[in-house]
């Protein structure tokens, strides 16, 4: 086109644009703005939106920036893609003030402008940002359109303690969908109300709509909280009759629930008949042959992990860790941590080193776990002696659980937990004056033991 002397127009380096894919070069993309911006079309509303929606995946959202102030009349169009392109990159401040640009330009807002602020709202933090946009919607009418409410129930979920607004924003949606009534069991469950998750689950198929893969990864975690087998066998039966048999995330979830419900044959059958598998597949059998004391086989799957070219992650490695803490691998646990930070060069977490700290703990190398946290500078870190407390504990050591106990009064105070430990250590040694003693100061610091409770 070019060679004959045709010239381009907007639409031209729109469909060019449209075309491109974000596996392509970026030398690509590069020449089509070059080209554009020759030919005095960057400005235009059409490919300026294409050339932010581009720049935000492949060189960040400096440059998505950008191309859009370059773009001379912005319409609704534009701002919903620029204020998409910034939630997209994560940056909350960026889509809060574009969105806030847009309002005072005079510009109005559509239910996609909306629900793409909502989605930066992910903390508690958040909480008051996401009731003013609530706000917005009540006010114009969209607190009822069933994409916001969806990202309504979402955001309250996340950044509120409570689930009565969660079921407030349900209640006035119209025609909830599967997105809506997924949100709503995720919701249920992020705040541990799994019997109220399965209720709303049944009442959703009642009422004739199907679950999609999401739903079913989210609901049944539900039935994996309560090692219900037969109702997850159950959910387990709908999702071979339906589509979504082969989809990882689904897969994944099921072996989860077959893990938790103690039918370790059934979950690896699921792992084994799954026709595509990523690394949270090998982290939920790893961790779940972990849990059930199969550490030898946990090695095993990870080593076969690595050998078909997967890469573990911080998590693969905790589900790794704690499967040699259960299984009492102890010099594996040590090797396996070193490959994390020297090989995989990944930073560990509290949690990592809790779980080396266990490991030491419930082998009974108490002084080696001491050790252990000394030379990580881990002294402030209440978790790791929480965890030697219990081993010091489970192996009746009065000295180091002393001073673990002590140190989690100082870290966490208020905390039952070390009054009570150390109570147990000083009942086990039959040393009753100093337990009353640690009673006392339980009760005069103001805690109290939570009551516990059996169930079969």
């Amino acid at each position: 086109m070019l060679v004959e002397g045709v010239k381009p127009n907007a639409f031209t380096i729109s469909a060019l644009l449209s075309g491109y894919n974000s596996r392509d070069s970026p030398s690509l993309l590069f020449l089509l703005h070059c080209h554009s911006i020759k030919l005095g079309l960057s400005s235009d509303g059409f490919v300026g939106g294409a050339l932010v929606n581009h720049y935000e995946r492949l060189t960040g959202l400096e440059d998505a920036v950008r191309a859009f102030e370059d773009i001379s009349h912005v319409d609704e169009v534009s701002w919903n893609i620029m204020i998409d392109a910034c939630a997209r990159s994560g940056s909350k401040e960026e889509t809060v003030c574009v969105f806030s640009r847009m309002r005072w330009d005079g510009g109005g807002f559509d239910s996609f402008a909306l629900t793409s602020v909502l989605k930066t709202c992910l903390e508690k933090m958040d909480l008051s940002l996401g009731m003013q946009l609530h706000g917005s919607a009540l006010k114009v009418g969209m607190d009822s359109d069933t994409a916001v409410g969806n990202a309504l129930i979402t955001m309250y979920s996340r950044c509120e303690n409570r689930v009565d607004s969660v079921f407030l924003v349900f209640s006035t949606i119209h025609e909830p969908n599967i997105i809506t009534w997924t949100a709503l069991i995720s919701a249920l469950l992020h705040h541990k109300m799994a019997k109220e998750a399965i209720d709303f689950y049944r009442k959703m198929l009642r009422s004739g709509i199907l679950e999609n893969e999401f739903c079913f990864s989210s609901v049944l975690p539900a039935f994996s909280e309560f090692s219900s087998l037969e109702h997850g066998r159950m959910v387990h039966s709908r999702i071979l009759k339906s589509t979504f048999q082969l989809d990882v995330g689904v897969g994944n979830a099921v072996m989860d629930m077959y893990f938790k419900c103690g039918i370790i044959e059934d979950a690896q059958l699921v792992f084994q008949t799954m026709t595509k598998i990523d690394v949270v597949s090998w982290t939920t059998i790893i961790s779940g042959f972990g849990q059930h004391g199969k550490g030898r086989e946990a090695l095993k799957l990870f080593k076969l992990m690595e050998e078909r070219g997967f890469i573990p992650d911080g998590v693969t490695f905790l589900g790794a860790l704690s499967a040699c803490s259960h299984g009492g691998l102890v010099d594996e646990g040590i090797k396996l941590f070193k490959s994390m930070v020297d090989v995989y060069c990944l930073q560990p977490r509290k949690e990592h080193f809790a779980c080396v700290v266990d490991l030491f703990g419930r082998a009974g190398r108490l002084n080696e776990a001491d050790s252990f946290i000394e030379e990580m500078g881990l002294k402030s870190d209440a978790l790791v002696w929480e965890t030697l407390l219990a081993g010091c504990e489970l192996h009746g050591e009065l000295e180091l659980g002393k001073k673990s106990a002590e140190r989690v009064i100082e870290l966490k105070p208020g905390e039952d937990l070390p009054y009570v430990s150390l109570s147990n250590i000083y009942a086990e040694k039959k040393m009753w004056e100093e337990k009353v003693e640690v009673r006392s100061r339980l009760d005069a610091c103001g805690s109290k033991k939570d009551a516990a409770q059996s169930w079969v």
